[in-house]
């Protein structure tokens, strides 16, 4: 038997070396991917979180530390939330109108619509794509559900969303709205040809960029010979005619003044200061805060008194609920500075209290649509209350909403108008299968 044994020191052959070489190199790459992958474990779950919150809780995107306190607390001055909101766009100070945006339940909807559209492209140009996809979607809700509005800037305002969407990276959500905006165009009564084709045409790049076939095809249909919308009803709002004043206590109004009277007294030294030893103002503010809170407690206790209408109720429960909403943004920091830490320290609180309010409201107003004598009416006066209702659940002021009741209740009422020969121009339904689930305006010109 003969054995052979290679010398120890021997080199190794050229062939071995290179293929040696390519091991280490593999085995590498293969670690730092699998590096990278861990690392996007950690990340990808607050992302992921962080989008989930704009769909589920708008309110809670508001950023303190970037609003000017100075500003912000002119709302508790007295201010008026339309004027304030569009000079603080105008300013850029795009954080500070956001957040009026996300709590003032008093704007209308034309204002609400475009200065959320105008914020949000502020929110692009610094990067911000959460509270940009947050401000455009708020934007579409409000512009989907808002009356009155007229057709042709709501099919305008759908088409700026879509493209606000668009530049957010959102190209799904921006398709979806621009069909939005088409259906506007396509189903809205009382539309001009030349309006329902200017509409079309402010869609036509996504639609032809990013549509299907048969999407792009119909809208070439439609922009060829626009025509007239089949007869169908414009709801006309009648929802103002459901509220009344109540006879709210005298000294509301002077606690009003000095809650007033205390945020322009801290405005004043935050300015004077440069926001340095302001703790005694403060004080005075938060004080003033609970005292009005108080009395607001013991106003809504006796919301349901018989010796109030119901149309007194509706507007002590509505004027209660906006209280909350400035409690809401309070404790959230919406002001820009601590103010009342009970309020922060309950933001539960506060929100199950909007919650069982709106829950007290839903009850009042159907109470008030059965007092209306003719079928017709009642179910014109109940598909508006349930689009309002509606919106102020996907606004975020109606905390646990039965969005699914909702839905269905709309379905309803909108088929008894169709047998009333009474049938909506834009009939919007709830589409629990969607991601995220939410409410559309339906196809209806086949």
């Amino acid at each position: 038997m003969t054995f052979r044994l290679s010398t120890p020191h021997s080199p190794p052959r050229p062939g071995r070396l290179w293929l040696q070489l390519l091991l280490w190199v593999g085995f590498l790459l293969s670690l730092l991917i699998g590096l990278g992958a861990l690392l996007g474990l950690f990340l990808l779950p607050d992302l992921e979180q962080e989008t989930a919150l704009v769909v589920a809780d708008p309110l809670l995107l508001v950023e303190p530390a970037a609003i000017p306190p100075h500003l912000a607390l002119l709302q508790l001055a007295g201010a008026d939330g339309d004027a304030l909101v569009r000079q603080a766009a105008n300013a850029g100070e795009r954080t500070l109108a956001y957040s009026i945006l996300l709590y003032d339940g008093t704007l209308t909807p034309a204002r609400q619509a475009n200065e959320l559209l105008r914020v949000g492209r502020q929110f692009l140009t610094v990067d911000d794509p959460l509270r940009a996809l947050a401000a455009f979607n708020r934007a579409r809700t409000v512009t989907l559900f808002a009356l009155p509005m007229p057709p042709v800037e709501r099919g305008q305002l759908l088409a700026r969303v879509a493209d606000g969407l668009l530049q957010a990276g959102e190209v799904v959500g921006a398709l979806q709205t621009a069909a939005q905006a088409q259906y506007v165009a396509v189903q809205a009564a009382g539309l001009l040809p030349a309006q329902r084709g200017q509409i079309l045409q402010a869609v036509e790049p996504i639609i032809r960029a990013h549509g299907s076939p048969d999407e792009i095809q119909r809208l070439s249909e439609l922009l060829r010979a626009p025509g007239q919308a089949p007869q169908r009803v414009a709801l006309i709002s009648r929802l103002p005619g459901l509220r009344a004043e109540y006879p709210a206590p005298f000294v509301l109004a002077d606690l009003r003044n000095q809650r007033m009277s205390a945020a322009q007294t801290l405005i004043d030294r935050l300015i004077l200061t440069s926001g340095q030893d302001i703790e005694v103002e403060r004080s005075a503010l938060a004080e003033a805060l609970l005292a009005e809170d108080r009395l607001w407690g013991e106003i809504y206790a006796g919301w349901n008194s018989p010796a109030l209408q119901l149309t007194q109720r509706h507007k002590l429960l509505l004027d209660y609920r906006d209280w909350l909403l400035v409690k809401a943004q309070a404790a959230e920091g919406g002001f820009g500075l601590r103010l009342v830490d009970s309020w922060a320290a309950d933001k539960q609180g506060t929100r199950e209290a909007l919650g069982r309010v709106m829950g007290e409201l839903n009850a009042l107003v159907t109470a008030q649509i059965e007092e209306e004598p003719d079928l017709l009416s009642r179910a014109v006066l109940r598909l508006e209350v349930l689009h309002w209702l509606a919106l102020q659940a996907e606004l975020g002021f109606y905390p646990n909403a039965p969005l699914g009741d909702l839905g269905s209740h709309m379905e309803t009422t909108q088929a008894e108008l169709e047998t009333r020969n009474s049938p909506p121009d834009l009939p919007i339904y709830y589409d629990a299968g969607a991601q995220p689930p939410g409410f559309r305006i339906a196809r209806r010109f086949e």
